[in-house]
């Protein structure tokens, strides 16, 4: 490793550590991947098989994704046929996800889920496997429409995935200090069962622009970067159910 790469990753390193939420970690991570043409991140502990979609969400740690992608991905299952987790449960090599297309060619719902993945600027991906304390798979994901990812960087981002996503996992293990109104919890829960702003409006008799409103003040007050973030939290800590 260059001096200027040392540098680079103490720099790094720093900016994690003094991240007081999953979003400045988000931010951060971001920074550095985005000169190879990554711009979405997704970061999360691997789900046993059974798990409800709910409980698949609430393993999310990082969340950077397209928001229709995610929703689509955790209400049709397709967490447990996607190539990528397959590989993330098996080896801990990172891959680019161009490296499994030969594992996955006679599969048509693993064909579906990456061909789809692509029509929401997924085409592209690396990610990296892990394993936590406690013997558990974790997965940490860069990805974008287009990129590039020289050999020689495989092995810093690896080091800069896996404590990011440790001080991310530290993070989330901290109940967080929001208060909710009645009705704003209402609105998280029907967000988290998959529920669209028009279809939440017409159950809670409001308009789609209060719904819209709302959930941007309770992404705010979990201090998350989106819905799906803010749900996980709310969920991993039983704020919602």
């Amino acid at each position: 490793m260059s001096r200027r790469s040392l540098d680079e990753t103490l720099s790094f390193i720093a900016a994690v550590d003094h991240a007081g939420s999953a979003d400045a970690v988000l931010k951060t991570v971001l920074s550095v991947v985005k000169p190879f043409g990554f711009s979405q991140v997704l970061a999360g502990i691997i789900p046993l098989p059974g798990m409800s979609a709910q409980q698949q969400v609430a393993n999310v740690v990082l969340h950077q994704w397209p928001e229709q992608w995610s929703q689509r991905y955790f209400s049709q299952g397709y967490l447990f046929d996607d190539p990528t987790i397959q590989r993330v449960t098996r080896s801990t090599e990172p891959f680019l996800w161009s490296e499994l297309e030969g594992s996955y060619r006679d599969r048509p719902s693993a064909r579906r889920i990456m061909g789809e993945a692509r029509e929401f600027d997924l085409g592209f991906g690396f990610t990296v496997p892990m394993l936590t304390l406690d013997g558990q798979s974790a997965g940490f994901s860069i990805a974008s429409d287009r990129g590039e990812l020289p050999p020689q960087y495989r092995g810093p981002l690896q080091l800069l995935a896996i404590y990011a996503f440790g001080r991310a996992l530290s993070l989330a293990d901290t109940p967080p200090s929001v208060k909710l109104t009645p009705r704003e919890t209402d609105v998280l829960q029907w967000i988290a069962e998959g529920k669209s702003d028009w279809e939440i409006s017409k159950i809670l008799h409001v308009s789609e622009h209060l719904v819209d409103k709302m959930a941007r003040q309770i992404r705010i007050k979990f201090g998350a970067a989106n819905r799906t973030q803010a749900v996980a939290q709310a969920l991993r800590h039983r704020i919602i159910r």
